[in-house]
């Protein structure tokens, strides 16, 4: 009885939420309370022509998380054979909701732009090379990280400097930390080239951003 009752209660939270919702007026990031049914958590993803329409995830009690800040990091710490080391940090205040905080900095890099991309799996073990695609759960094209048409996964490039030291600061409104489409145990990449943000028009661009191979790799952890 109890598995019936959990049932109709989210079929009637779907329902609640699609009429009085999404069809009554733009849902913005936050907690929607219901009476008797708990805390409604809304992530809106704004429609993209001719891609898709608009997307909402609802979260609902209970959540198998707390609704309390996130931190996660990703450690380079010589994989794929190479000399880069760093540490990237995570950050959620509100998850899942809320933006993701990212900064950190890494050395060993050659003096140039690097692709800094998240990729769908965290299996780090054969050299860089099992990772998979770009974390793309929703199936959309490669683009920049200012671009709701792109992957998840697509960071961008961090830069590589004379004195060693390359730092990198991002505020990512797609990605979270927690439920369904979190990227922690999944990979963070440093590619050998430079990301062309998919300006292109070719399968490579359209793809990685022709940014080459993995010349590092460090799973995303949770750190509390």
């Amino acid at each position: 009885m109890n598995l019936v009752y959990r049932f109709l209660q989210i079929f009637m939270v779907s329902f609640i939420v699609n009429i009085k919702l999404f069809w009554a007026f733009p849902v913005e990031n936050g907690v929607y309370p219901l009476n008797r049914l708990g805390r409604l958590l809304i992530k809106p993803f704004p429609a993209i022509e001719n891609l898709q329409s608009d997307l909402y995830e609802v979260f609902m009690e209970p959540y198998g998380y707390e609704l309390k800040p996130i931190s996660a990091v990703a450690s380079f710490s010589s994989q794929c054979d190479s000399p880069i080391k760093g540490d990237m940090m995570f950050m959620q205040m509100q998850p899942p909701t809320g933006p993701v905080f990212i900064q950190g900095n890494v050395t060993g890099l050659s003096a140039k732009k690097h692709g800094l991309h998240i990729h769908e799996f965290g299996d780090v073990r054969n050299n860089c090379q099992d990772l998979g695609a770009h974390f793309n759960p929703y199936f959309l094209p490669h683009g920049s990280p200012s671009s709701p048409i792109r992957h998840i996964g697509d960071l961008g490039n961090i830069e590589g400097k004379e004195d060693d030291v390359a730092n990198f600061k991002l505020v990512d409104s797609l990605m979270s930390l927690v439920g369904p489409r979190s990227v922690v145990g999944r990979a963070l990449v440093i590619t050998s080239e430079e990301d062309d943000l998919g300006k292109y028009s070719t399968p490579e661009s359209m793809t990685i951003g022709s940014s080459g191979k993995p010349i590092a790799c460090a799973i995303i952890s949770y750190m509390n």
